[in-house]
């Protein structure tokens, strides 16, 4: 049974630092990735309807800007046939946000004090969780991983390798204190 927890105890050790020192390794392109789904996702629906509303005053419609949007990213899952602008859903790579209902359950304590007539977000959906840009304060509510993410990473998943070792390091500890006391107690009478 001895050398089944010893196994055992070598294998969770060793994936957990295996998984720790992939997550380090990985970090950079992480940070790329990051970079690059802001640069390439979020950004170019921000420089549109900040152009648009320089061009003409107001915010694009739903119909206008999914109609950009059908033509910049080809995602054709829009429907544009809906007759009223504003219930011309925005299913399609990039949500246009412009009132509280579109806002994704969860997320509606990051929309707090907004005028809508005036403001928007930007929110895409990224696998885990939404990303988002928002205009009342011209900043990005993204993953943004960074270097201390990946060592935190790293200390967590190694952490996690070591309890088992700390598990049989106090137990054989225990185990040997015991003993020890044992034996002082038997020589002593």
């Amino acid at each position: 049974m001895k050398i089944v927890a010893v196994i055992f105890t070598i294998i969770w050790t060793g994936f957990w630092f295996f998984i720790g020192i992939s997550s380090l390794v990985d970090t950079p392109k992480q940070i790329e990735k990051d970079r690059d789904f802001i640069n390439t996702k979020i950004k170019p629906s921000v420089i549109f309807i900040k152009e648009f509303k320089k061009s003409f005053n107001k915010l694009p419609t739903n119909r206008e800007f999914y109609t950009w949007e059908r033509e910049y990213y080809k995602a054709y899952s829009s429907d544009l046939t809906q007759q009223v602008d504003s219930l011309i859903p925005g299913f399609g790579t990039v949500n246009y946000i412009r009132k509280k209902s579109e806002i994704l359950s969860g997320d509606e304590f990051k929309f707090k004090k907004i005028d809508w007539t005036k403001d928007f977000a930007i929110g895409i959906w990224r696998g885990e969780s939404v990303e988002y840009y928002f205009s009342w304060n011209d900043s990005y509510d993204t993953n943004n991983w960074s270097w201390t993410d990946g060592y935190v990473s790293f200390f967590a998943y190694c952490t996690l390798g070591l309890l088992p070792l700390i598990f049989w390091w106090s137990f054989y500890r225990r185990r040997r204190k015991a003993a020890h006391n044992s034996g002082f107690c038997a020589s002593a009478a």
